[in-house]
């Protein structure tokens, strides 16, 4: 067996075996959004560097695996660079199992036309069943596999550009903190340059042997070092980036919060639970049949509120229409504040001025004034 062992052929063993190992790595690593994805996207690369690899260095006599598997898993890149991010950026919206599917729909018809083909091959080499379909099959394979694929990574990279920019200016990663934003805009932007660089020179590459005499297999081999170095570059700063950037995805789904929250209204409006002053997340837990941990996400997380001020907006509420009832006017404000469930002249007094913007004196005066103004104009 007569290898060509180059420099070349050396540094893209070594990357696509970095690869390997920070690809492991990541599928051991729970926490971090989307790594599941990110892993497929490492996969494509490492196998791409190993198939490199073996027509480089003379391994296809002898190993054919990648020669059956050609232009197959290479499809991959594109979507999972495109669920990466997408899970990074929105990590409250849950990607379902068809939508994974859609997005790579390509790679498994890929995998279906060459199998059927090779299928087509072993019935004539073992059992000399020849099929006529076989070769022109392969001949369509070759034709637009490699341009199609090209595409569909130009397709995918434009549109997570665009996601990226769209989140970015939306600020759609409100549900994790300001520090873990930073720290995913810094990876997302530096993930894309290098795929933009990729973006620029696959086509490059692609084309380059139809306007200059290039030998055979040779336009490949810049577009495979801007792969190797890229993957030695994921394998050191994107192991202490994926470290970093932690899971905060809620545990509910955007339609999940929606139902919550209107049966927490619900037994807020219609049931009156908040005029309970001893009223506590696990009551409310109790009486709606969502857990405490569920309430506390849906609402911390969707909608900006502690458990506390979404009870105290309830309670502000009916101190205000009692302020506002003619009835009332014997009341203190402070006892209006006791029959609507604040069981603390402090709490009463912080939860009103900041739902209303002004004290509950204030507020009052302000009513009593409006209410004459009223009736002067009436009578």
């Amino acid at each position: 067996m007569q290898l060509n062992i180059t420099w070349i052929n050396t540094l893209i063993l070594f990357g696509a075996l970095q690869g390997l190992i920070f690809t492991v790595i990541l599928l051991f690593n729970k926490t971090h959004p989307g790594v599941k994805f990110l892993s497929v996207f490492m996969l494509v690369l490492v196998y791409n560097g190993f198939e490199t690899l073996n027509w480089s260095a003379g391994l296809d006599k002898y190993i054919i695996f990648f020669d059956l598997f050609s232009f197959i898993l290479i499809f991959a890149l594109g979507p999972s660079l495109y669920l990466y991010i997408h899970t990074l950026l929105y990590p409250e919206t849950k990607i379902s199992g068809k939508q994974i599917l859609a997005h790579y729909g390509i790679v498994l018809f890929q995998l279906a036309y060459r199998m059927t083909i090779a299928i087509m091959y072993y019935l004539w080499k073992l059992y000399d069943i020849k099929i006529e379909m076989a070769r022109p099959l392969m001949g369509i394979f070759w034709i637009y596999a490699e341009p199609l694929s090209i595409l569909i990574f130009l397709a995918y990279l434009v549109a997570s550009v665009r996601l990226f920019r769209k989140a970015h200016t939306a600020n759609k990663m409100a549900v994790v903190s300001k520090e873990i934003q930073k720290l995913i805009h810094k990876w997302v932007k530096a993930l894309l340059a290098c795929m933009v660089i990729l973006g620029v020179c696959w086509p490059v590459t692609f084309l380059a042997p139809r306007f200059f005499e290039i030998p055979y297999g040779a336009q490949y081999y810049p577009i495979e070092l801007v792969l190797v170095l890229f993957i030695y570059w994921i394998a050191f700063t994107g192991y202490h980036r994926t470290k970093m950037i932690y899971m905060q995805v809620p545990s509910v789904t955007q339609e999940e919060a929606e139902q919550y929250l209107a049966r927490l209204q619900q037994v807020m409006e219609v049931d009156k639970l908040f005029l309970d002053p001893a009223l506590s997340l696990k009551k409310v837990s109790s009486h709606t049949g969502i857990s405490a941990k569920t309430i506390s996400t849906t609402l911390n997380q969707y909608y900006h509120r502690s458990f506390n001020d979404f009870i105290n907006d309830y309670r502000v509420r009916e101190v205000k229409d009692k302020l506002a009832n003619i009835k009332n006017q014997h009341l203190t404000i402070s006892g209006i504040a006791l029959e609507s469930g604040f069981n603390s002249q402090a709490t009463f007094q912080r939860a009103f001025k900041s739902t209303t913007g002004v004290a509950p004196r204030e507020y009052l005066n302000t009513q009593l004034r409006r209410n004459g103004e009223n009736l002067h104009s009436s009578g």
